[in-house]
């Protein structure tokens, strides 16, 4: 046998001793190494947002009661909110002050910076004490005249107009504050009109408390209403109001059917009302003298002489008129009333 013969041999042997003490051993071989998967990247989940706290359903919303502007655009606000609670007021989104409420849900708030002339919306936010935030049901529109025009007086408030109104546009609006000059000569008064969506009219505006106003538009009776213990009242007819010129009469009911005041305002509802347009009359009534009646639709008996002479027509001696009689009230600004 030759040398090469003998090296095959051998090396076959030792082959065959592996794999017998591999076999015999019972191990597995070892499996070829597998590069390890990337472990899964780890993702935040975002914390879940505080809940808001909750306002209770008899939670007094917070209101505006006073409202005091002056020419300058400083002024005087109050009203109710929840006790105790901080009261923010903004003039379009921008706060302009913020008060504290009493225990009897009262507050009152003196700002000094001016508001800015033109057309402004006051509106409310109250905080209460467990965080929770509850706005106004109704915001205050207010107008500002030109500070540089003629008639401007400073400490004034003549020709700043206030308006409440819903803040979803649905019921009636309230004066709040009107120009000094155009303050109304009777006690009796058409002085907001809001039309909606659908053209459907609210009128509203003050008599005497608890009495009765006849309200006619265009001479034809709409409806018999109360106004409420300060001296207001509203109405909305059924149907839509279409646009044009029209009168609304007022009629102050006393004992019986008798008329004791009259006003008849113009308006159109496309158009803003013009209180200016008013005209007030008064029905002589048994033991009435002009002076009584100028004291009580003026504030001084003194000014019976416009009444003559605005119906001097019809009044031969101011010392004698009759029951029955209709004598036309002129208007009278704030500053010929003080005289």
């Amino acid at each position: 046998m030759n040398t090469t013969s003998i090296i095959a041999i051998s090396v076959a042997a030792v082959l065959a001793v592996a794999l017998a003490v591999t076999l015999l051993s019972g191990d597995d071989p070892a499996p070829a190494p597998v590069a390890s998967a990337p472990a899964p990247a780890q993702v935040e989940t975002p914390a879940d947002p505080a809940p808001e706290p909750d306002v209770a359903a008899d939670v007094v919303p917070p209101s505006f009661d006073v409202v005091r502007i002056s020419r300058e655009g400083t002024g005087v606000l109050a009203g109710r909110s929840a006790p105790e609670a901080f009261v923010e007021v903004l003039s379009d989104g921008v706060s302009i002050g913020r008060v504290r409420a009493n225990r009897d849900g009262e507050w009152v708030l003196i700002f000094d910076t001016p508001l800015e002339v033109g057309t402004r919306e006051l509106t409310l936010a109250a905080t209460l004490d467990s965080g929770a935030t509850i706005e106004s049901v109704d915001v205050v529109v207010i107008a500002t005249p030109e500070r540089g025009d003629p008639t401007f007086e400073e400490g004034g408030s003549d020709g700043v107009v206030a308006v409440l109104t819903p803040r979803d546009g649905r019921g009636s609006s309230r004066v709040l504050q009107r120009p000094g000059a155009l303050q109304p000569t009777v006690e009796l008064g058409l002085d907001t009109l809001d039309i909606d969506g659908d053209g459907m009219a609210t009128f509203s505006g003050f008599a005497p408390a608890q009495s009765e106003v006849r309200i006619y538009i265009d001479n034809e009776f709409v409806a018999s209403v109360m106004a409420n213990e300060a001296g207001r009242w509203s109405m909305s007819p059924e149907a839509p109001v279409a646009a044009g010129d029209y009168v609304m009469r007022l009629d102050q009911i006393v004992e019986g059917d008798a008329v004791e005041l009259r006003v008849e305002q113009p308006f159109n509802p496309a158009s803003v009302l013009d209180i200016t347009l008013s005209e007030a009359s008064v029905q002589i009534q048994s033991g009435a003298n002009l002076w009584n009646i100028a004291r009580r639709v003026y504030g001084h008996g003194v000014l019976y002489t416009q009444i003559f002479q605005a119906n001097q027509s019809n009044i031969v001696d101011p010392d004698l008129i009759y029951p029955g009689q209709r004598f036309v009230l002129p208007r009278t600004d704030s500053a010929d009333a003080a005289e």
